[in-house]
C-alpha cells in the first residue's frame, strides 16, 4: 500500500504546480479519492441530482467551482467536504493530472489524486446537489474491458456500475489519470513476494 501511494506522488505533478486553467473558462477542481476497503482500493463518485444546471444526473468525481481567492486544491478539499463529508485536512494529496476542458459547460477542470487514510464510511452526501455516493473499485475503473462503447453516432466510452453510468467529462478524467494509476499499481504488485499480501 505504501509503495503504491509513494509511487503516485512521484508520477503526478505537485498540487501547486499543475499548470493553469484555460483562459475564458470557468475554473473547477475534482478529486480522485483513493481509500482502502479491506484489501481493495476504492474510489468514491457522486451522483448529481437531475435538476442541476451543470451536468444534471451525471456520475462525477467530488469537486466543483474554484472561488475567488482559493487555490485549486483548496477548492477541491472544500468541495469534497461539502459533497461527501470528508473534513478538510483529512485527504493526503498525491498530485494532479492534466486539466481538461468541458466545452458544453465551459469548465476548465484540474483533477487531483488524493489518499484518504482513514475513511469514515459511509460517506455523507449533500442532498441539495446529490442523489448519493457511488464507490467503484479501482481495479474495475482500470479494466479496459469493463468500459463499453455506445451504439449511437457519438461514440463515447462508458462504465455501467450499480445502475449508474460513468461517461462524458468524468470518463475523460479517469482515462487521463489511468496510465499513472496502472503504472503505480503494477509496481506495487510486483514488489509483493509470491504468496504475499494482495
Amino acid at each position: 500500500m505504501g509503495d503504491f501511494v509513494t509511487r503516485l506522488e512521484q508520477l503526478f505533478r505537485p498540487i501547486d504546480a499543475w499548470g493553469e486553467f484555460r483562459k475564458g473558462a470557468r475554473h473547477a477542481a475534482v478529486v480522485f479519492v483513493l481509500y482502502q476497503q479491506g484489501s481493495r482500493w476504492m474510489v468514491p463518485f457522486v451522483r448529481r441530482r437531475a435538476d442541476l444546471r451543470d451536468h444534471p444526473g451525471q456520475v462525477a468525481l467530488p469537486g466543483g467551482g474554484v472561488k475567488t481567492g482559493e487555490s485549486a486544491w483548496q477548492a477541491a478539499e472544500r468541495e469534497v467536504q461539502e459533497e461527501i463529508g470528508v473534513p478538510v485536512g483529512s485527504l493526503a494529496p498525491l498530485g494532479a493530472g492534466d486539466p481538461i476542458y468541458a466545452s458544453v459547460s465551459n469548465f476548465s477542470v484540474v483533477p487531483f489524486v488524493a489518499h484518504l487514510p482513514e475513511p469514515n464510511l459511509p460517506f455523507v452526501h449533500d442532498e441539495h446537489e446529490l442523489d448519493g455516493v457511488l464507490a467503484i473499485p479501482l481495479d474495475r475503473l482500470l479494466d479496459d474491458s469493463a468500459w463499453l462503447e455506445s451504439d449511437d453516432s457519438w461514440r463515447f466510452r462508458y462504465l455501467a456500475h450499480e445502475e449508474s453510468v460513468v461517461w462524458g467529462l468524468t470518463e475523460r478524467i479517469v482515462a487521463g489519470l489511468a496510465p499513472n494509476l496502472r503504472e503505480a499499481l503494477a509496481e506495487d504488485q510486483s514488489a509483493d513476494p509470491p504468496g504475499g499480501p494482495d
